[in-house]
């Protein structure tokens, strides 16, 4: 089985904690899946961000980037890769750490600013068009890198940093990536992992979390405005993933013990099918 993993930059931030998830990585590997890892790291940027000063804006739970936000983001992930790769090596697991454009694995170009459409609760329900920045859009994945390492038994561990053909380096939304890599390889499953155990229809009560999901169903509560935030744009790359060939994604937390493990068994957070 293919498993495209991507991790949050939260849950990678705790020491214990990562190396739990890491050790269920190695678990997933040697019973034979072969796993992409795509890390995230926006907590741990915008903590950089503010620590010097510079101010954090975000449309509809996505980063705006601009040139500076664009330096700390590359200071940012390279850290948690090192680390990350650092503690899989720890524990005699062989991981290769890269960014999204090295070895061609990505062509990306600048996203132009596009037209949103409101949320259903905003209090504005105009369409806003909105430029984010120094910001990838992938055009190309080619996959060639992630099969050679695993012919050579390494996990690759991808940061969201991505190239256009001039040479600029850009930001790519860490969902998005992964959905464009289970895609292309193909995957069977592509796992969200974060801090939320799934979706809950209120956050602040656990009996509402939607342990199985349509596509049809999913839209349905974007459009209701029922899932709102962060969730929105997962949610989207999770649609987007489905309606190409990945046969399922699971959000869930890494931050409960074991839940990779058991998200294999559809036994963690909410999983979405076609």
């Amino acid at each position: 089985m293919i498993l495209v993993v991507k991790l949050s930059g939260k849950v990678l931030e705790d020491e214990k904690n990562r190396l739990e998830i890491c050790q269920q990585l190695g678990e997933l590997s040697r019973n034979g899946h072969k796993i992409a890892i795509i890390h995230g790291g926006g907590e741990q940027l915008t903590r950089l961000s503010q620590r010097l000063g510079i101010p954090t804006v975000q449309h509809q739970g996505r980063r705006i980037t601009d040139e500076k936000t664009l330096e700390l983001a590359v200071m940012a992930f390279s850290l948690i890769n090192r680390t990350l790769v650092a503690t899989l090596l720890g524990l005699d697991i062989a991981a290769l750490g890269i960014s999204a454009f090295d070895g061609n694995l990505t062509r990306c170009r600048k996203r132009p600013p596009i037209t949103l459409e409101p949320t259903a609760l905003a209090d504005d329900q105009h369409q806003e068009k909105v430029d984010f920045g120094l910001v990838g859009e992938i055009e190309q994945i080619e996959p060639t890198l992630l099969l050679q390492a695993w012919q050579n038994d390494l996990i690759p561990v991808i940061s969201c940093l991505g190239a256009d053909s001039n040479g600029q380096i850009l930001n790519i939304n860490a969902d998005t990536l992964a959905a464009e890599l289970a895609i292309a390889l193909p995957a069977t499953r592509l796992l969200s992992v974060s801090d939320v155990d799934g979706i809950y229809l209120e956050m602040d009560n656990p009996q509402t979390r939607i342990s199985e999901l349509t596509s049809q169903q999913a839209k349905s509560y974007l459009q209701k405005g029922l899932i709102t935030d962060g969730m929105v744009p997962k949610i989207k790359t999770a649609l987007l993933a489905l309606a190409k060939g990945v046969s399922c994604v699971q959000i869930l937390s890494g931050l409960k013990k074991g839940s990779l493990l058991q998200a294999l068994q559809d036994k963690a957070g909410t999983l979405l099918r076609p």
